[in-house]
């Protein structure tokens, strides 16, 4: 089974974080202190924020004793890597609401495939893992018609959530997805941030400029270094 591996490791993972209290609050911790200092609404912070998430999950695992690496540089088919060549993705989201879809794959030329077990965290939920094995069509392509979107709506129903109350018909699109059966084990209800909407962002470019310039070569640029606005 292509995903056992992954599943081994997520049900583990659940299991050691679960027994960890202070891990727990060092993990999400971390994620707040991420937000606080890098909103997500300047388009350029999501991709620093992403990867920032993904170091946090991976040391987190490392922390609890799991042998990982993370790899999200250099793969393209996995964050988290479990062992040489397997590994699996990380998605942050702030949504968790009906409509609700986290990117899989972004458009490389051929439709998207979910073929990577997926660590989910969920602001104000938790965090939990899903595969298409465990969730099967429950994926959609998005609006470019290459990327692939999953409905968190329906992988909520892998981790024995209920389903979220809203008034009026479901999008079209969810309505014609199955309802995957709930496997225990692959969520763990814990208090992750939401996205901290602050007046002046910081732009993650900004720190980096600033190492940049700070360096020596560049004294007169540095002198004249301004932080974003």
């Amino acid at each position: 089974m292509p995903y056992q591996r992954a599943r081994t490791f997520a049900h583990a993972f659940f299991a050691a974080l679960a027994g960890n209290v202070a891990i727990q609050q060092e993990m999400t911790a971390a994620i707040d202190e991420c937000f606080r200092r890098y909103d997500t609404g300047p388009f350029e912070n999501r991709f620093i924020v992403g990867a920032v998430v993904e170091q946090i999950v991976g040391a987190t695992a490392r922390a609890l004793g799991f042998p990982v690496e993370n790899a999200g540089a250099r793969r393209q088919a996995y964050d988290i890597e479990l062992a040489p060549n397997y590994g699996l993705s990380v998605k942050y989201t702030s949504e968790f609401g009906r409509a609700a879809r986290v990117r899989l794959t972004n458009s490389q030329g051929a439709v998207g495939i979910w073929e990577t077990g997926t660590i989910f965290v969920v602001a104000g939920g938790g965090i939990g893992y899903a595969d298409a094995g465990l969730a099967p069509g429950v994926t959609i392509p998005a609006g470019d018609g290459h990327s692939l979107d999953v409905s968190l709506e329906r992988v909520k129903a892998v981790w024995g959530l209920p389903p979220t109350a809203a008034r009026g018909n479901p999008p079209a699109w969810l309505a014609q997805m199955p309802v995957p059966p709930h496997t225990a084990g692959f969520f763990l209800p814990i208090a992750v941030p939401a996205r901290a909407v602050v007046r002046a962002p910081r732009l993650a470019g900004d720190p980096i400029a600033y190492d940049i310039l700070q360096s020596g070569r560049s004294q007169t640029l540095f002198r004249n270094f301004k932080n974003s606005i």
